[in-house]
C-alpha cells in the first residue's frame, strides 16, 4: 500500500469565485420616437463598449466602481441622448438603473434609478403646438377662401 499523496496546488480544487455583481440596465424610448427602434444603444464601461440592446440588459460584472455612459449613435448630432453616470457594485449586488432616450434628439439623456423622466419632452410638445396651430390656421383660411368664393358667385 502507498502512503497517501500531500495535497499540492495543481491537485486541489480552485478557491470558490468571489461573489460577482450585476448590472441590470433598462434602455428605454418613448413610443413617439418609434424611428429610435432602427438604431442599437451604445453602452460603454469605464470607455469600453459592451453589447447592449433596447430593454433590460443583464451585464454581469467583478464589484468595484464604474463609470457608465449611454448614448444613441446618429448622424446629427453624432450622439443622441449622452447620459454618464459613476456607480460601485458591492459583491453578490444587482444594480438596477434605466436609461430613457429624449424625446428631442438634442436632449440629454436620463440615466439613474427607474423611474426617469423624458427628457426633451417640452420642446416635442411646444413644437407640435405649433404645427397643430398653423394646420388649424391653414384650414380656417381654407374655408374663408371656400366661403368668399360661394358668396362671390351666388
Amino acid at each position: 500500500m502507498h502512503p497517501p499523496v500531500p495535497p499540492t496546488p495543481w491537485s486541489q480544487p480552485p478557491p470558490p469565485a468571489p461573489p460577482g455583481a450585476h448590472l441590470v440596465l433598462d434602455v428605454k424610448r418613448h413610443w413617439m420616437g418609434f424611428t429610435l427602434a432602427l438604431i442599437t444603444p451604445t453602452i460603454m464601461l469605464n470607455g469600453y463598449q459592451v453589447p447592449g440592446r433596447w430593454g433590460r440588459n443583464v451585464i454581469p460584472l467583478s464589484p468595484g466602481q464604474y463609470q457608465l455612459h449611454v448614448h444613441l449613435p446618429y448622424l446629427l448630432p453624432a450622439r443622441i441622448g449622452p447620459a454618464d453616470l459613476t456607480i460601485w457594485l458591492q459583491p453578490g449586488m444587482a444594480l438596477e438603473l434605466e436609461y430613457r432616450a429624449p424625446m428631442w434628439a438634442y436632449a440629454r439623456g436620463a440615466l439613474g434609478p427607474a423611474p426617469q423622466p423624458w427628457n426633451g419632452k417640452g420642446i416635442v410638445i411646444t413644437l407640435l403646438a405649433i404645427a397643430g396651430g398653423g394646420l388649424a390656421l391653414l384650414a380656417a383660411l381654407f374655408l374663408l377662401l371656400i366661403a368668399a368664393t360661394l358668396l362671390s358667385s351666388g
